[in-house]
């Protein structure tokens, strides 16, 4: 009997030094560098020259005579194997340092931590290489880990990376994997991700419970484009080689294309279900089909559907077209001073969203033009992108008849009191209209600039009931805020805006995206021109403070 029965003869004395054949060391199978190393042309002359100088690290499983590197070093022993292959005998064998075998788990993040400090690995890799290591740990352990968690594991064996990076690389790996070795960490965290997380959120409210079936078909045809074009450079002369790269702008857009098709519905209404769907997380099927697109004069004659949502560029729109197809309101703009007599109330809608519907449709009728608005506005102009999705709310809402274009307001518009709540000309508008075309004027006034008497001086009183109203003093101006949208004002006078009516500006689909798409076009206006809002200007004495 041995005097050590519980020894393994085959184990290995860690952090002992051996040399070995060469064939005894084969790569690592879960190493997470899958493509070649940039830097092999340099490391393969250097090695030629002196021999491998810097021995590599190695381990085996207990049940394995072969060893594999440890935590790198698989590029010099694809080196030496290469060279030994070609006849160098110096290769025959080769020194190592032996570890005692810690468990698929730590391999994988010691070739992990080396990859990422020396900084060679790309994003892909690292995905593959973070999934593996989470796969082989829950294995070891028999624990399932979540993303935190992973992350705590990761950083305790020195690799650190945020919970958000982790959440990138596991949608990578489960989603993008025919495409993975093009992908860039900026633009799945800022593009691919969140289009197409949208695009299967809306998938599945169409009872489509595998994505892939939809994505798959796309992803392959971009596969094979960058390996025709790979192909290609191979057998070309180096000034006629073409960019090898993934246009990520365009995949997105044509996974939305293809759950359009699979879905039955128009592509350019695709970033409005998107909103919609992360808006309200219950919304079904039916209410994302209620979604319109507005249609231009080149539609109606069997051209292309202009969507009500902005183009992703930051390129700029004309104004021509938004409300087409309706004459211009009779009713002119409301005379001056308050109205002969309020509306008759209505119920209180205090605390509660239940007065308006999820959907609130616009007839034809009320979308009509407002006479002050400028038929086109150049491209040139800074506001003309914000004009444009002020027109398109219009549209959803039916405001045609109280949006005045005022060049010198920071946003190059401002609301006017309306003549009536629930009417736009002679058409009547139903409760739950009336009640979200009040809260859409009264978001779209309280971001104008027009609370701010150095601003609306810019808006003479002779087309302005806002002006009217506000040079009369604080009570004709309660008066005309009160008849003309129902609204409340505070004991100065000031305009309100009612929490709830917040509620009806985000809540309904198309509404609440072309507000944030407003939002995002208003600070990008402050930041490419802040002299539009640094500006002096000189107050009107006659106006109230």
């Amino acid at each position: 009997m041995s005097p050590s029965p519980t020894l393994d003869p085959r184990a290995d004395m860690d952090d002992s030094f051996s040399v070995l054949p060469i064939g005894d060391v084969e790569p690592y199978e879960h190493n997470p560098r899958t493509g070649p190393n940039p830097r092999y042309n340099d490391i393969r002359v250097s090695i030629m020259a002196d021999g491998i100088t810097n021995p590599i690290t190695v381990t085996r499983r207990p049940d394995s005579y072969k060893y594999h590197p440890y935590g790198g070093g698989n590029t010099r022993l694809a080196i030496a194997k290469e060279l030994h292959a070609n006849g160098d005998t110096r290769f025959d064998t080769i020194k190592v340092i032996v570890k005692r075998w810690p468990g698929d788990a730590n391999v994988i993040s010691a070739h992990l931590a080396e990859n990422e400090m020396r900084g060679d690995i790309t994003f892909w890799e690292k995905a593959q290489g973070v999934s593996s290591f989470k796969r082989a740990h829950e294995q070891e352990h028999g624990v399932v880990l979540s993303t935190g968690d992973l992350g705590r594991e990761l950083k305790s064996h020195g690799i650190n990376f945020g919970v958000k990076v982790i959440q990138n690389f596991a949608f990578a790996v489960e989603n993008l994997s025919p495409i993975g070795p093009w992908l860039k960490a900026t633009e799945v965290n800022e593009l691919i991700r969140p289009g197409m997380a949208g695009a299967m959120a809306v998938a599945t409210c169409f009872g489509h419970r595998s994505f892939g079936d939809i994505s798959t078909p796309v992803l392959l045809k971009y596969r094979d484009e960058i390996l025709a074009i790979i192909t290609y450079n191979k057998q070309a002369d180096e000034e006629q080689r073409k960019v090898v790269e993934l246009d990520a702008t365009e995949l997105v857009s044509d996974l939305h294309e293809a759950l359009a098709a699979a879905i039955g519905a128009p592509p350019e209404v695709i970033p409005l279900m998107i909103s919609a769907v992360e808006s309200n997380s219950r919304i079904t099927a039916e209410e994302l089909k209620a979604i319109q697109i507005r249609r231009t004069p080149e539609s109606a004659q069997g051209g292309v559907s202009a969507p009500t949502a902005p183009p992703p560029s930051s390129s700029q729109r004309t104004l021509g077209g938004m409300l087409v197809g309706v004459a211009p309101s009779p009713q002119p703009l409301a005379p001056a001073g308050p109205p002969a007599s309020p509306p008759a109330p209505t119920p209180p809608v205090h605390g509660s969203a239940s007065s308006a519907h999820n959907q609130v449709p616009v007839s034809a009728d009320a979308r009509q033009r407002n006479p002050a608005l400028p038929e086109n506005v150049s491209s040139s102009d800074p506001t003309a992108h914000i004009l444009s999705l002020v027109l398109d709310i219009s549209d959803v809402v039916g405001l045609s008849d109280c949006i005045l274009h005022v060049k010198g307001m920071p946003f190059g518009y401002c609301m006017d009191i309306p003549a009536a709540p629930d009417k736009i000309g002679r058409q009547s508008l139903p409760e739950p209209h009336a009640q979200v075309r009040a809260a859409a004027w009264k978001f779209l006034a309280s971001v104008s600039g027009q609370l701010d008497p150095k601003w609306f001086t810019h808006v003479g009183a002779d087309e302005s009931n806002w002006t009217r109203s506000a040079l009369a003093g604080p009570t004709a101006f309660r008066q005309a805020y009160e008849g003309g949208l129902r609204g409340f004002t505070s004991e100065t006078g000031d305009p309100a805006m009612l929490l709830v009516e917040v509620y009806h500006v985000f809540n309904l689909p198309e509404l609440g995206y072309l507000t944030v798409q407003l939002l995002r076009a208003m600070e990008q206006l402050r930041l490419d021109h802040p002299e539009r809002f640094v500006g002096t200007v000189t107050s009107d004495p006659d106006f109230p403070d």
